[in-house]
């Protein structure tokens, strides 16, 4: 069976690699001797994929990580036990079964939002930049990849955004197709808004069930 689980990533775990997160988790399956699955081969290791890499100095409330388990277990047991193994900043939230034969969490998802928290800056210039950028069709961005550099329609990936408060509350896409980092918006609005200071919270993950974004495990959960 699969479980899937979703954890907040909170304080000064923002700052720690994706592969360091993979190991934290590891450590948190031995420490609660949960039966997830080991892979074969000569280095096995146990059956563990995340939906999506969070990038380094961003904070979530919702990451979600899926597990094969090798045996039949309730999913509020899965989380009761997970919980107190994960380290301080790594704080499990939800666990929910998934659907057997199902898509993985990381090929179900299509969309991120993202809450930039704003200061220093010139709200009115916030906003016109924010409308300029929702009333184009293209904006251009480069992204370094393999060795080359590509441009790419970075309009186009940007679902929806607005100025709430003094945040931006954006909907991007991501999936296996393209993802869009809340980097490349940020330095848009700068260019045009100018300079300030800002701090990025994931918000939700989401995978799209007939034609709308639905969360990430209600959509693959069974």
């Amino acid at each position: 069976m699969r479980i899937g689980l979703e954890f907040a990533k909170t304080g000064m775990v923002k700052y720690i690699s994706h592969l360091d997160l993979q190991r934290a988790f590891s450590r948190a399956i031995r420490r609660s001797g949960l039966p997830v699955r080991l892979s074969q081969g000569f280095n096995p290791h146990y059956v563990v994929s995340f939906a999506s890499a969070l990038a380094l100095g961003v904070e979530s409330e919702c990451e979600c990580v899926e597990m094969a388990l090798s045996e039949e277990m309730d999913a509020t047991d899965f989380l009761r036990r997970i919980a107190p193994a994960l380290p301080p900043g790594i704080e499990a939230r939800r666990a929910m079964r998934l659907k057997d034969g199902g898509h993985k969490l990381m090929a179900a998802m299509r969309e991120t939002e993202y809450r930039i928290d704003l200061r220093n800056m010139d709200m009115d210039e916030i906003n016109r930049a924010v409308c300029d950028i929702m009333n184009e069709d293209e904006i251009s961005a480069t992204k370094h990849a393999k060795g080359k550099d590509k441009t790419f329609n970075m309009r186009e990936m940007i679902l929806d955004m607005k100025v709430s408060g003094d945040a931006l509350v954006m909907r991007l896409a991501a999936g296996p197709s393209g993802s869009l980092k809340p980097d490349f918006v940020i330095e848009e609005i700068r260019r045009r808004a100018g300079g300030f200071d800002y701090s990025a919270v994931r918000t939700g993950l989401f995978a799209h069930s007939a034609g709308q974004a639905a969360g990430l495990l209600e959509t693959c959960g069974g």
